[in-house]
């Protein structure tokens, strides 16, 4: 009875920190789930500016919704793939700045608001510049992987070419 006894005082005096430990570990859960997704973004430059988009297919979700300013809805990642290699495709070089603005998470959802930047150097040597805004809304798998799912960008007047962030190195 009177080891009953110390283990339930020993319980009791361990609720008071039971929330404190649960919002430590929600809030590492939630750093590492931001970290993850701007990994996700790192690798995603770095495929799209290397001109090998193929295995970006895998950081899709199979119904994922890319409408880009100015082009119709790419419906399924099939669709999306397509339209990202176009520039491979005509030998175009691209090149692609972000700046996050935020990043919720949500459970098994993330939300990110980012400035981007894109410069688009096709084979006659002309350039085209194109910044504005995205907003990404990404799945978690049950595998803990983050895909994307939706992706909406925008031309936004307060995104100007002289914020577009240094690249390192």
């Amino acid at each position: 009875m009177k080891k009953q006894l110390i283990i339930a005082a020993a319980m009791v005096a361990l609720v008071p920190s039971t929330p404190a430990l649960a919002r430590a570990h929600h809030v590492s859960a939630v750093t590492m789930d931001k970290q993850q997704i701007e990994a996700w973004g790192a690798k995603w430059k770095a495929q799209l500016e290397a001109g090998d988009v193929e295995p970006l297919r895998n950081m899709y979700e199979p119904d994922a919704v890319l409408m880009s300013n100015g082009s119709p809805p790419q419906v399924g990642v099939d669709a999306i793939m397509a339209f990202l290699k176009r520039n491979e495709t005509a030998g175009n070089a691209v090149t692609i700045d972000f700046e996050n603005e935020e990043i919720v998470i949500d459970r098994d959802r993330a939300y990110l608001t980012a400035k981007y930047w894109m410069t688009i150097t096709v084979a006659s040597g002309a350039v085209i510049n194109v910044m504005g805004r995205s907003f990404l809304v990404y799945k978690k798998g049950e595998d803990g992987t983050w895909r994307l799912w939706r992706d909406m960008d925008n031309q936004a007047p307060d995104v100007l070419a002289e914020g577009r962030p240094v690249a390192a190195g």
